[in-house]
């Protein structure tokens, strides 16, 4: 619960504030379905206490862990890391596919429709059962994330949740030389996650995708300092001292006419 008010303080301090009421706390990444009904419950009793915009926000809170207990938290084209453990250990990273089925070591398809971060272990050690004896399963879910800007190789990379956001540069090649490796934005769709200022204190805290909660699909994009094109800047002075004796030329020729 502690860091669903952090999320939700840096929600209410970053990004433009016409977009704000779009992104509503669904609770944490890895919350167990207990924990997100009791907050449901919560949400319930103080529906009769809130009014107006207040209550807008308990209802759209309300509604999007709802949304969360339903279909769950995978969507197509998430990844995880499955470790089995038989004799030996067999690492597989899964891709959630159409109809949100994967294919976990060629074993039959099994669906992640409604289940959530807190389920998936228990749910793939459940199904890995019924075809394959005394095997122990460990999952981790990885973060679809867009690092664009100042980095040598921009794309779509996957990245565990615990991992500090900084680390979103190394994945993504290093840093450009006039990268600002402290400061970034984070964006989901039009919405503003956080700005640069947040993205200092983010940087200096170690803080991890996870717990500034960057899911998957939002985009983060490094800044580059500012550089000055002093050529261009010596071209438009020359241009701009150019016609200043042009026009000085013209001046003194036209007064010479008139004498």
């Amino acid at each position: 619960m502690a860091r669903v008010l952090v999320v939700a303080a840096m929600l209410a301090t970053t990004g433009t504030r016409a977009n704000a009421q779009d992104i509503v706390a669904a609770g944490p990444q890895r919350a167990t379905r207990d924990e997100l009904t009791t907050r449901v419950a919560e949400l319930q009793s103080r529906q009769n206490a809130s009014r107006g915009s207040a209550l807008g926000r308990v209802r759209r809170e309300m509604s999007v862990i709802q949304q969360r207990l339903q279909t769950g938290d995978f969507r197509v084209g998430d990844r995880f890391v499955v470790s089995v453990r038989m004799d030996s250990v067999r690492i597989d990273t899964v891709l959630v596919r159409d109809s949100l089925r994967v294919l976990v070591l060629n074993l039959p398809e099994v669906s992640v429709a409604g289940v959530l971060r807190s389920e998936l272990e228990a749910h793939i050690n459940t199904h890995v059962a019924r075809y394959v004896r005394n095997a122990t399963v460990r999952t981790s879910v990885l973060t679809r994330v867009s690092v664009l800007g100042a980095v040598l190789r921009p794309g779509i990379y996957y990245a565990a949740p615990d991992r500090p956001v900084s680390d979103l540069l190394m994945l993504a090649g290093g840093p450009l030389p006039d990268a600002k490796i402290d400061q970034f934005q984070a964006s989901r769709g039009a919405t503003r996650l956080l700005d640069a200022k947040a993205a200092k204190r983010i940087v200096k805290d170690g803080s991890t995708l996870e717990e500034v909660d960057i899911q998957s699909g939002d985009e983060v994009r490094f800044s580059q300092q500012r550089k000055i094109n002093w050529g261009l800047v010596v071209q438009l002075a020359f241009v701009a001292s150019s016609l200043f004796f042009a026009a000085l030329q013209f001046i003194q020729w036209y007064y010479s006419r008139q004498d």
